[in-house]
């Protein structure tokens, strides 16, 4: 496990999506496509199966992920790279300013899949939450961004940035909207027939409103090149 290029590191923000959604079984048609492994951490398996299970609300969804895991469609880690990961979180958690008071990005769980992405040499992540996301690909924006919602100006702390950087510089993000459309592009909806097509928009939507940071213009757009 590990040190492949065409590991994908998982968030939990992305399996929930996909589980609500009822499309976790995508990750099955993909793993027949590529010779790589779907990982998590420990921690993502405790938000995702453990501590759900447990929960009527949730019990549902957390034993669909644990099947995957049980099949081996998903991987869990053992490895302990909590270190690492709190490092990433104090950088991250420091590098935007309010008020004088810095504000938090990100939580442990979000910083242990980077931290886990470096003890591996991964670099395929699969998240859908959207602030981290942004922080790793477009900082300054993210600074724009707070400045426009808070209506004062945000402080940056150059340094922390820098290092942040450091420690997640060429890491490939994607959601779970991605994962869909791949595997819609490997016929995971041919079934459908006349109907493929708009499933998989439907599909999109219905990612989007169970957390997918996919926009209404990036579906349509999207949607546009398969019609």
């Amino acid at each position: 496990m590990g040190e492949n290029s065409q590991d994908i590191i998982c968030d939990s923000s992305s399996l929930i999506a996909l589980t609500d959604t009822c499309f976790l079984p995508a990750l099955s048609v993909l793993s027949n496509h590529f010779d790589g492994n779907f990982i998590i951490p420990q921690s993502v398996e405790d938000e995702s199966v453990n501590t759900p299970v447990n929960n009527k609300n949730y019990a549902l969804n957390a034993l669909r992920i644990k099947h995957a895991i049980d099949r081996g469609v998903i991987r869990v880690c053992a490895v302990d790279a909590s270190r690492e990961a709190r490092q990433i979180m104090d950088l991250a958690n420091e590098i935007f300013f309010l008020g004088g008071k810095p504000l938090t990005l990100i939580q442990l769980g979000e910083s242990e899949i980077l931290a886990l992405c470096n003890a591996f040499g991964v670099k395929n992540v699969l998240i859908d939450e959207r602030t981290t996301r942004v922080l790793i690909e477009s900082p300054l924006s993210l600074k724009d961004h707070f400045e426009e919602e808070f209506g004062k100006t945000v402080g940056l702390n150059e340094e922390n940035l820098r290092k942040f950087e450091a420690m997640t510089r060429g890491l490939c993000l994607f959601r779970s909207s991605e994962i869909l459309i791949t595997a819609y592009e490997r016929g995971y909806f041919s079934s459908l027939e006349s109907l493929e097509t708009k499933t998989l928009e439907a599909a999109l939507y219905s990612l989007k409103f169970s957390g997918c940071s996919i926009s209404f213009e990036e579906i349509s757009d999207f949607m546009a090149t398969v019609r």
